[in-house]
């Protein structure tokens, strides 16, 4: 009796171990996506960028929730970027902590664009839409974010490669 399995049984085995294993890279992708997401939303509450406007746990809530709405927003060029990650095996940590930031660029830009384009009024206890601590805080969380995902999904990038068999 042989050792290892021959024929069409063998071939199906390999075909489900390789299921397997896209499958978990498929869920670490997506928990490591919503873990980055999580740890920057909870970054710029405890940085308090609410500065007591609100309840934590509503500010908490609020913010998750707006993070996530721009998580929707970026999720598909996000999902491109992470696609060729896995494609060309790019396991560095620099490329995405590297993308958290440029997603922090990002948040700021459209942040920027979005704003009243008045100056904010003292009386109402208004602030500018873009300040130092804002950008500060919002490259800290892309940063958080970044290495979160890194930690989860991106330093074992990279799809298994096919191998060979003899003609």
């Amino acid at each position: 009796m042989p050792r290892y399995r021959t024929g069409p049984a063998a071939t199906n085995l390999a075909g489900m171990n390789r299921f397997a294993f896209y499958l978990v890279r498929l869920l670490r992708v997506s928990l490591g996506f919503l873990a980055a997401l999580a740890v920057a939303a909870a970054i710029v509450v405890v940085l308090d960028l609410n500065k007591g406007r609100m309840p934590e746990a509503m500010a908490g809530v609020v913010a998750i929730g707006f993070y996530t709405f721009l998580a929707a927003r970026l999720l598909w060029p996000l999902l491109l970027f992470q696609f060729v990650a896995e494609a060309m095996r790019w396991r560095a940590l620099a490329i995405h902590v590297g993308l958290g930031v440029l997603v922090a660029v990002g948040f700021l830009g459209w942040t920027f664009l979005h704003s009243r384009q008045e100056a904010p009024d003292p009386l109402l206890d208004e602030e500018p839409a873009i300040t130092v601590a804002k950008i500060v805080v919002t490259l800290i969380a892309g940063l958080a974010g970044g290495l979160v995902y890194w930690i989860i999904a991106g330093r074992s990038a990279g799809l298994q490669r096919i191998e060979r068999t003899d003609p």
